[in-house]
């Protein structure tokens, strides 16, 4: 992939000299951004455009072009693919629309784009992007005009499948100062798509950060792999998250949108920071610019006592720790003083202070203090004192980078004033204290994941024999698993089940009852019943004979037929219900659930998720993370669930979902959390589509 980024020759097709021709944009930006290869153009008419010739032909090129560049009309890029591969080009960015985003006859055109393409062994960037932008050596492509000037060359590449987003967010970033490294529009995604672009990423020595603006998400689980073998911080701009984008994106980029709360899940499993907006994406680039924040400890030093306020309180907001200052700082500090109506605590007041050097002083004291793992400098300026505060900013940068912490400058001016710092200053300004206070918290969550010993996933042995015999009974008959085989297979997986008889006949109760004991449950069994007591096919609290065959002859009428029998099982009392799940996603594979069951799931709706295979702190922190978790702990006197137990139970779970691929799907609802254990009470398990077909 290196040769795509860095070609030493381009052609650009779909070029003419008339003014209004967007091809002609992209030759425009070769030149402005001193592209240093060979550039051929080709067009319908021959000309002049920037001192090249338009050729007419494709076959009129030599041999061995790296790189071609297409902004022609869909239905022409069939030809000019098999063009370029009798021409043994074996990069093609594909600029143009209309395709699968636009309609039926753009998808299958795409397949004959893709399958001529895969003839010739080219690979493809798009279509329906702005292709690739590449600031180091000028391969600058996109069909929209664009200007060198304020553009630097820096570390971040962003990758994005909205040509508009991606022009967005590098004025983004050039506004705040913050230097481009590469940038790839990938549209549609039809052969390369985020994966291969990170994997070349991951390697480049130009790239310090990756960002992503993606609207679908298919390979996620080879993306967390990814993640997981780099100490790049990887920021994703995760769109289409709900239902009222969904069909727009569906057009825009042909996108399916993914289980948003999947997503949200695997990203913090795999140390990727997510982001949900523009503003907070430009924020975390800026503070990974930084020395990292290597825990909570935080000092605030401000010019105005009220901001710093608002500070403090955002600080806490976001996890912060305002340390005490150290006694001997303070009084260093408080003699600094003018007026003594201002005590130095933290946050750090410098109302009455004006001496800019001292400014840097005291900002140096306080990065010397080893407790301190971060500062926020909330500044300001008004019109004289501009020039000792271009000086200052300069200051901050060198003492940030001198002591290796992070020293995030929230700076107050007029706006021209605001974009000179900017401009002439290569280190990152807030605007707001929340900006600066969200951002430093990143810093430190990421530094925080990143030094984190990773715990290998726990491993539990099931009884893959017994487990695959209940799964090929149900496979065998192209259905899903009724209520005794879903019991089964978690036995077989080594969940606890509570003591369960299956009855088939009317007079076969009393035996069965003698055997498990009141009070007792019972269940239908029907394959063709999946929610047993939506339909009145599940009583409770039976506590006599008489009760059991009044019960029996009732779920044994439910419409529909088909019924094989009732599921009798002992009641498990004293216990806290909850709920454990899996299902699998089409991006990320195997995905575990925990929740509260019973009341609580109805009141308080609330699970944890993770992607599975899952290690033991991770299940902790399923269990941990809940709002609710402090019912499974005890409160008002009630004495604590086995969370231990709960632990295990995901873990094998989890397992369970890796070893078998062939499940779609699993609840286990509820699962009774006892004082000492969990018991599993009830369990519905779907196979996949291809298995039931």
């Amino acid at each position: 992939m290196h040769q795509l980024f860095y070609p030493k020759s381009v052609v650009v097709i779909g070029v003419s000299e008339r003014p209004d021709n967007l091809a002609r944009n992209i030759v425009e930006n070769l030149f402005e951004f001193k592209f240093n290869g060979e550039i051929f153009l080709v067009g319908r008419k021959e000309g002049i455009l920037f001192g090249r010739k338009i050729l007419t032909s494709i076959d009129q090129l030599p041999d061995g072009i790296n790189v071609a560049v297409i902004l022609t009309p869909a239905q022409t890029v069939p030809d000019f693919i098999e063009a370029c591969g009798r021409k043994k080009i074996p990069w093609a960015i594909i600029e143009t629309g209309g395709f699968r985003e636009y309609s039926e006859e753009g998808a299958e055109l795409e397949k004959i784009v893709l399958k001529t393409a895969q003839k010739w062994g080219i690979r493809i960037v798009g279509p329906n992007g702005i292709g690739v932008t590449n600031v180091d050596n000028g391969f600058v492509v996109p069909f929209v005009k664009l200007k060198r000037g304020p553009v630097s060359k820096g570390k971040l590449s962003i990758l994005a499948q909205s040509g508009g987003v991606l022009l967005s967010y590098a004025n983004h970033m050039i506004s705040a100062n913050v230097g481009l490294s590469k940038m790839v529009s990938m549209g549609n995604k039809l052969d390369l798509n985020e994966i291969d672009y990170l994997k070349y990423l991951i390697d480049d020595p130009k790239t310090d950060i990756i960002g992503l603006y993606l609207e679908s998400l298919g390979r996620g689980r080879e993306l967390m792999e990814i993640a997981h073998s780099t100490s790049k911080p990887i920021i994703i701009h995760k769109a289409n998250t709900g239902e009222g984008s969904r069909q727009i994106a569906k057009f825009h980029t042909a996108a399916l949108a993914n289980d948003d709360r999947v997503v949200e899940a695997a990203l913090k499993q795999a140390d990727i920071i997510r982001t949900k907006d523009f503003r907070s994406f430009v924020n975390a680039v800026k503070i990974l610019s930084l020395p990292p924040c290597k825990g909570k400890n935080l000092v605030i030093i401000s010019r105005s006592g009220g901001i710093g306020v608002v500070a403090a309180d955002s600080a806490e907001r976001h996890g912060f720790r305002l340390l005490p200052p150290d006694p001997k700082l303070q009084e260093q500090f408080h003699s600094l003083f003018r007026a003594k109506v201002i005590q130095p605590t933290n946050p750090l007041d410098l109302g009455d202070l004006f001496n800019f050097d001292l400014y840097t002083s005291i900002l140096e004291q306080a990065l010397r203090f080893p407790m301190v793992h971060g500062i926020l400098f909330q500044h300001g300026a008004t019109a004289e004192e501009k020039e000792p505060s271009r000086k200052f900013a300069q200051a901050v940068k060198e003492l940030s980078f001198r002591y290796q912490k992070p020293v995030a400058l929230q700076y107050n001016t007029d706006e021209e004033e605001l974009a000179y710092i900017k401009r002439a200053l290569d280190y990152p300004i807030f605007t707001e204290p929340e900006d600066a206070l969200a951002a430093l918290a990143i810093s430190r969550d990421y530094y925080r994941r990143l030094t984190t010993s990773k715990e290998e996933s726990s491993f539990y042995p099931i009884d893959k024999s017994r487990a695959a015999m209940v799964l090929q009974k149900a496979i065998g008959e192209k259905r899903d698993l009724i209520l005794p085989e879903a019991i089964e297979l978690l036995q077989a997986c080594g969940i606890p089940v509570a003591d369960y008889q299956m009855v088939h006949r009317k007079e076969d109760l009393g035996q069965a009852i003698e055997k498990i004991g009141f009070p007792a449950a019972m269940k239908v069994i029907s394959p063709e019943i999946s929610h047993k007591s939506d339909v009145g096919g599940v009583i409770l609290h039976i506590d006599s004979l008489k009760k059991a065959e009044e019960a029996y002859d009732k779920v044994m009428s439910l419409n529909p037929g088909n019924r094989t029998g009732v599921f009798l099982q002992k009641m498990i009392s004293g216990g806290k219900e909850v709920i454990l799940g899996a299902k699998r996603d089409s991006s990320f594979g195997p995905v575990v659930l925990f929740g509260l069951g019973g009341i609580y799931v109805e009141v308080l709706k609330e699970t944890s998720l993770r992607v599975a295979p899952i290690n033991r702190s991770e299940a902790e922190e399923m269990i941990s993370e809940l709002k609710g978790a402090s019912i499974l702990k005890g409160v008002r006197g009630k004495r604590p669930s086995d969370i231990e137990a709960i632990i295990e139970m995901l873990l094998r779970l989890s397992q369970l979902m890796v070893d078998f691929p062939e499940i779609e799907g699993i609840d286990i609802n509820p699962m009774m959390a006892l004082e000492k254990g969990a018991i599993a009470v009830d369990a519905r398990i779907v196979l996949s589509k291809e298995q039931r077909a």
